[in-house]
């Protein structure tokens, strides 16, 4: 489970979805056999959840559910943990600077 704050282009995002996704998804053999997904692999891939969130809009990450909202904001928070479905979340990722000076070239890092 992980949340990703002020997302946008969503490129950590990105990451995130084939690092707990689609790497989940697949199983790595150590023998010269064929790697083959199993059930329970299929099912951990299920379960993982990763949230993307930011005031602009983003386009769509497979694997990603992505909210558009002000993460100073409680409904944008609940809206962030309503897929959780009151499970912890274990990861949160926020490469945002915050707006100090009113000058966006200031302000950059």
């Amino acid at each position: 489970h992980a949340v990703d704050l002020c997302a946008a282009p969503g490129s950590w995002s990105q990451v995130l979805s084939d690092r707990l996704v689609f790497a989940s998804s697949a199983t790595f053999a150590t023998s010269a056999a064929p790697a083959t997904p199993s059930e329970e692999d299929n099912d951990n891939a299920d379960n993982i959840k990763i949230v993307a969130v930011d005031l602009q809009p983003m386009a769509p990450i497979d694997g990603v559910l992505c909210i558009q909202g002000d993460i100073t904001s409680i409904d944008t928070a609940k809206a962030i943990l309503r897929p959780f479905e009151k499970q912890r979340v274990e990861l949160v990722v926020c490469d945002g600077a915050p707006d100090v000076t009113g000058l966006h070239d200031l302000d950059e890092y």
